[in-house]
Formats: structure tokens, C-alpha cells, sequence
């Protein structure tokens, strides 16, 4: 009987072992898509970048065209001014001259200001550039160790579930069946070791004369309160 009370007793280890690695690789796909997010999210930024850059050179090339506008009218009344026949004329066409001279200084504020901004924008792109090809090779190096990382997880998995198999072959159905069920009824606890006179489950304590039975390791015993399998340090440390 003792043989099976290690064996169930391996038997919840190499299940505790499984449930991590069952997470872990269940948490893969998760911690790789995080990985390809960080680097899209970069390339997102630098596609932003280059799109402003764009669209910020196209606004320079209307104001360009705007200010060319504005000298042809300047030199269009410059024309007429002295071309005026009284004094009323004159000042009218002095006046416009005026006008359109304003607009021009707030077009050529406008396009040093552009400018301004092309030029951060572009040293941005730049810094942006080599920080998303740096981004990129982590994270294809990053993928990749997740990616070798979940195959010697899977690798895992099989070789304890042949170790598992194993053991529930020793054990026989019954003494299976009566893990199985604690197992699935107490969160995938099934197998408890009993400390000083505790359960190692629920922590209760149990009456002196159930942990003296235990002690025997002669049959399967179970915590009077949570009806965990409870087995003794003794047969623990014989499973060490």
C-alpha cells in the first residue's frame, strides 16, 4: 500500500507540473502577440512620422505658391502706383501695397515656422528610424526565444504525461478513480501531506488518532474536513 500512496502522491507533482506548463503554453500566444505589438506600435509611430513629414511639405509647397501670390500682386500695384492720376489713387494702391505686405510677412512667418517643424520632425524620424530597426531584431529575437521556449514546453508536457501514465498504470483504476475525483472537486488538489497534525490542504487539525493511521501508510486515509487524500511525511520522504 505504500507503493501507492507514493504514487499517488507522484502522481499529484507531476499533475502540479503539468497545470504550469499547461499555463505557460496555454500563455504563449499572448506573450508573443505582446511582443509583435510593441514593434507595430513603433512602426505605427514612424508611419505617423513620414506621413506628417508629408503632409507638412506639401503645406510649405502652398505656402510657397501663396507667397509667390503675394509678390505678384505687390509688384502688380507697385505698377499701378505710379501709374495713379490723383492723389486718391495713389493712396488706395500705397494702401493695398501695405495689406498685401502684412500678408506676405505672415506667409513667411508661416513658412520659417513649417520649416521649423519639418526639420524636428525629420530628426524624429531619424532617432525613430534606428530605435524601430533596434525594436525590430529584439523582438524577432525575443519571438524566437518564446518560440524555442514553447517547444521544450511541449516537449515537457509529453514526457510527463508518458511519466503519468505510467504511474496511473501502478496505480489501478480504483485508487485512480478515487484521485480523479478529489482532484476535480478540490481546484486540482487531490493528495495532501499531513504537517505535525494538520492537513496540509485545509490546515484543520486532525485528532491524534487519525494522524497515528496515517503514520501506518497500511491504506488510503482522507482529511475528515476537506476529504483530500492525506498521506504522511514519512511516505513523502520516501518518495525523495
Amino acid at each position: 500500500m505504500q507503493e501507492i500512496l507514493i504514487k499517488l502522491l507522484e502522481l499529484q507533482n507531476i499533475d502540479k507540473e503539468l497545470a504550469i506548463l499547461e499555463n505557460k503554453s496555454k500563455d504563449m500566444p499572448r506573450r508573443i502577440e505582446g511582443m509583435q505589438l510593441v514593434n507595430d506600435n513603433k512602426k505605427t509611430e514612424l508611419n505617423e512620422h513620414q506621413h506628417n513629414i508629408t503632409e507638412l511639405k506639401k503645406k510649405y509647397k502652398l505656402l510657397e505658391v501663396d507667397l509667390k501670390e503675394t509678390e505678384e500682386k505687390i509688384g502688380q500695384y507697385s505698377t499701378q502706383l505710379y501709374a495713379a492720376k490723383t492723389n486718391d489713387q495713389y493712396k488706395a494702391f500705397l494702401k493695398e501695397i501695405e495689406n498685401i505686405k502684412k500678408e506676405k510677412a505672415k506667409i513667411e512667418d508661416k513658412l520659417i515656422e513649417v520649416m521649423e517643424t519639418i526639420e524636428n520632425t525629420e530628426r524624429e524620424l531619424k532617432h525613430l528610424q534606428s530605435e524601430s530597426v533596434e525594436i525590430e531584431n529584439e523582438t524577432k529575437d525575443k519571438i524566437t526565444m518564446l518560440k524555442n521556449e514553447e517547444v521544450n514546453i511541449h516537449k515537457a508536457i509529453k514526457e510527463r504525461i508518458k511519466v503519468r501514465e505510467e504511474i496511473c498504470n501502478i496505480l489501478g483504476k480504483d485508487s485512480l478513480a478515487i484521485y480523479e475525483r478529489i482532484r476535480k472537486n478540490k481546484g486540482g488538489i487531490a493528495v495532501v501531506v499531513v504537517e505535525g497534525e494538520r492537513c496540509g490542504g485545509c490546515l484543520n487539525p486532525l485528532p491524534p488518532q487519525k494522524v497515528l493511521e496515517i503514520k501506518k501508510n497500511d491504506r488510503i486515509y482522507f482529511c475528515e474536513y476537506c476529504g483530500r487524500i492525506a498521506i504522511s511525511p514519512i511516505t513523502r520522504n520516501s518518495n525523495q
